[in-house]
């Protein structure tokens, strides 16, 4: 007989049996009920949290054989069916294999026809960020006026990478991950269903192990009590998840605040020499850390072994080590980066609290000038272009053409305007608007500017004679 996993097994099977989605289960719910439930919708979150999982649900409340309602009888052959994933009206889509133009024209004009044996037909198109761009173009119009009884749903992790015009077409619904509380009772439900022993400590190692994802808790519960011998314990679940021991974490932090740098740096290397995760480990780390320094902050539970007179060292250490982890990502000896981060808390003594400056009056000076340093200031030049643009502004655009067909030069103590005579009134009419925006006196002096008359150039020959045969006559003249 084929063994069947917890994951497979304790599938959610109604709406009430979907862990940590209350949002989600109760609008889904209330729109089947309302008979108010959308053509297309786009599940995302992470992975595990039950996008699929809803889907199937949703096909089961459409296609139930006691009619179209939010608590299926997960009895009858339609039911059965849809969790058995061989529902003929049921089409899962694998985007990240069938994701190009060819498959979603498929999907395309499978959509015409009426559904086979189920009142709806429901496409859940998985991994749907996969799709590629002329596959997204070609499901837009079906998005946007599908047939009656179809519905579809995207399931995604990325978000970000559908389309605008496809979320547009689309109701979306963002899947949280659930507390480590709903997960722990999540598993103890499967547990006690299978009456298998087990200790709570355990299962809170399992839901935090999880990172929120319930189909990944499920599979570590089964792997748990595999490890276990058909019981779920603290001490062969921390050996199966790679957790180090309380002893030893509470021996590092001691160390950390004692400043016995060169002990602790001992612990990770034999840490490291007996195989365990020193990602997982760090992570246990800064969990006390931050744990402890809220503790001592609000003044509740437990902090061992720091103190109040701990909380700048925790605040430091915290910051050093959350860069450490970060750095550990890419780096291919995580060891290496950890110890280092230890080493560097030796040189925290050197920086001096803000408290500490102020107290002892230390100020900071400005720099003061020195003969040299006013030497080497040039003095600013006066831009007359841009007097001539603010004089425009004021005066008029007449004022500033003008002004720009004139000669101005600067003397030691005025600026003189050499300006053409029929030009020059224009400008002694605004001598004031002018001078206003000049640093020294203005004084315009007129000059006779004398155009040069142009010589008439010689007229080709041969243009003479097309003009007398074709008896015609010059509209323009144009000169190279």
């Amino acid at each position: 007989m084929t063994y069947e996993n917890f994951a497979r097994k304790y599938r959610p099977k109604t709406f009430k049996e979907v862990v940590g989605q209350e949002a989600v289960v109760k609008t889904l719910s209330n729109a089947i009920k309302l008979n108010r439930l959308s053509h297309a919708y786009i599940f995302a979150g992470s992975r595990g949290l039950g996008k699929t999982t809803i889907a199937r649900i949703i096909t089961k409340c459409l296609n139930c054989e006691k009619g179209i309602t939010d608590s299926p009888c997960g009895k009858c052959e339609n039911c059965l069916e849809i969790e058995k994933g061989s529902f003929p009206d049921m089409y899962e889509i694998d985007a990240a294999s069938n994701r190009g133009i060819d498959d979603i024209r498929a999907l395309r004009d499978n959509v015409t026809y009426a559904p086979i044996k189920g009142r709806y037909k429901v496409y859940i198109i998985d991994e749907a960020h996969m799709l590629t761009r002329e596959a997204f173009n070609a499901l837009l119009k079906t998005l946007e006026e599908p047939p009656p009884h179809n519905l579809f749903i995207l399931a995604t992790t990325e978000l970000h990478r559908i389309p605008d015009t496809i979320r547009s077409r689309c109701q979306t619904f963002i899947f949280r991950p659930p507390s480590k509380s709903q997960i722990t009772q999540y598993l103890k439900r499967i547990l006690e269903a299978e009456k298998i022993p087990y200790e709570e400590e355990a299962l809170s190692l399992i839901a935090e192990a999880s990172e929120g994802g319930v189909r990944d808790a499920a599979s570590l519960l089964d792997q748990a009590v595999i490890y276990g011998g058909g019981e779920v314990r603290k001490q062969s679940t921390e050996e199966m998840l790679g957790i180090v021991p309380e002893e030893i974490i509470k021996e590092f932090l001691f160390y950390i605040r004692e400043k016995n740098l060169k002990e602790a740096v001992k612990v990770i290397e034999k840490l490291d020499r007996e195989g365990f995760d020193l990602t997982v480990f760090w992570n246990q780390i800064l969990d006390r850390i931050h744990n402890a320094l809220l503790n001592l902050t609000l003044e509740e539970g437990s902090a061992e072994p720091f103190g109040k007179e701990d909380i700048e060292l925790l605040i430091y250490t915290g910051d050093i080590f959350k860069k450490a982890l970060i750095e550990s990502r890419n780096f291919h000896d995580k060891k290496d980066i950890f110890q280092l981060a230890v080493l560097k808390l030796r040189f925290m003594k050197n920086l001096v609290p803000l408290k500490e400056i102020l107290e002892k009056g230390i100020t900071v000076k400005q720099p003061q000038e020195t003969s040299q340093t006013k030497e080497e200031k040039t003095p600013e030049v006066f831009d007359i272009q841009k007097a001539i643009l603010k004089i425009g502004r004021e005066a008029g655009g007449i004022i500033a053409g003008a002004l720009k067909k004139s000669g101005i030069k600067e003397e030691n103590d005025r600026f003189v305007i050499t300006v053409d005579r029929n030009l020059a009134d224009i400008l002694k009419d605004k001598i004031d608007i002018i001078s206003k925006h000049f640093p020294k006196p203005v004084t315009i002096e007129e000059i006779e500017i004398k155009q040069e008359k142009k010589k008439p150039k010689k007229r080709d020959e041969s243009v003479d004679k097309v003009l007398e045969l074709f008896q015609g006559k010059i509209i323009s003249y144009e000169e190279e």
